[in-house]
């Protein structure tokens, strides 16, 4: 991964014993887009969002569901409103057994603009997952590496600055996350849990870089840790280019379960697995494949960014009548719903 040293020092250790997908890019530029693409492996659509359209939401694939319909004990945990974007509608249309949100904290709980801080809501997981019956199945959503980037205890790089707010609610968040994972360690359950630690969406900070249609704003981290992770990918970095919505096929194959309901998501680990990804934002969309990299404008109906990684112009233009098929066919099936 790129990325400053030091901002998620714990993430940087994790690697080193986890199976990093280092080439990833979130489907579009907000929470309710990442976590569609990435429990459902659905797409974003530019300036819609099915999260927000209650009968459509309902009909798309769910790894909760499915997990659900193999015996999994279903759960979500935020430290927020679990209201926000229909995240509660969602989670209940398919089959989460229990959502922990901002209610279920004390009022003395200390809290952000967003809701508790991260650290409460990992604990409060910790603690839940010791009731459960297994295997479970349990997502957490963080909120602490937002605006206005408060924290209960010192920014690490200060307060000067948005970047260092940032990097410093990041740094927060991560130590909150290895501190949350070596408790997991004592617990009889670890053994036999897989962790998987992905972002919902790119920033332009702390760079201050990166406009909506620059592919780099959309590249996040994806990796796999735990005991459950086979020995044999313990350490290995997959370099293939890929998105959010691979992760459901990816996680499905390695146990067997049938992925064929999502059809957008592709498995990884399959060598005949071609490199591509697709994101988008509420004016454009763009795509990213091992030759090259564009952006289209849809306002102004003119590739706002290209990028090849050879010195051939028809890669570009191929890519370009591929994303513009992908987005037509995106919105297709959001219209079919």
């Amino acid at each position: 991964m790129e990325g400053e040293r030091g901002v998620a020092p714990g993430l940087e250790k994790l690697i080193a014993d986890g199976l990093l997908f280092d080439h990833i890019y979130a489907s579009g530029d907000r929470t309710d887009k990442g976590m569609i693409a990435i429990l459902s492996a659905f797409p974003t659509q530019s300036s819609k969002s099915i999260i927000k359209n209650i009968q459509k939401q309902a009909e798309l694939p769910s790894l909760m569901s499915d997990f659900k319909e193999k015996g999994y004990h279903t759960s979500f945990y935020y430290g927020g409103e679990s209201e926000f974007y229909n995240f509660k509608g969602y989670m209940l249309s398919h089959g989460c057994r229990k959502i922990v949100d901002q209610l279920c904290f004390p009022h003395r709980e200390a809290r952000s603009k967003w809701g508790v801080f991260d650290h409460a809501t990992f604990g409060k997981q910790l603690r839940g997952l010791d009731k459960e019956k297994q295997p479970f199945f349990s997502t957490l959503l963080t909120l602490n590496n937002h605006e206005p980037f408060d924290l209960p205890g010192v920014h690490r790089f200060g307060t000067d600055n948005l970047p260092n707010l940032f990097r410093s609610t990041a740094f927060y968040t991560d130590s909150v996350l290895c501190s949350y994972l070596k408790q997991a360690k004592t617990k009889p359950w670890y053994k036999n849990t897989l962790f998987i630690i992905v972002a919902d969406h790119g920033h332009r900070l702390p760079l201050e870089q990166w406009e909506s249609n620059c592919p780099k704003r959309y590249r996040i981290p994806l990796l796999l840790y735990g005991d459950a992770l086979q020995p044999a990918y313990r350490g290995k970095r997959i370099n293939k280019i890929g998105s959010q919505v691979d992760l459901a096929a990816t996680l499905l194959n390695q146990l067997g379960y049938d992925a064929k309901p999502y059809t957008w998501s592709r498995d990884l680990l399959n060598d005949s697995t071609v490199p591509f990804a697709f994101f988008s934002w509420s004016d454009g969309w763009g795509a990213v494949n091992g030759h090259c990299r564009v952006a289209f404008d849809n306002v102004g109906k003119v590739m706002s960014y290209q990028k090849s990684l050879d010195s051939c112009q028809r890669s570009k233009e191929d890519l370009l009548h591929q994303g513009k098929a992908y987005m037509q066919e995106v919105y297709n099936q959001y219209l079919a719903y």
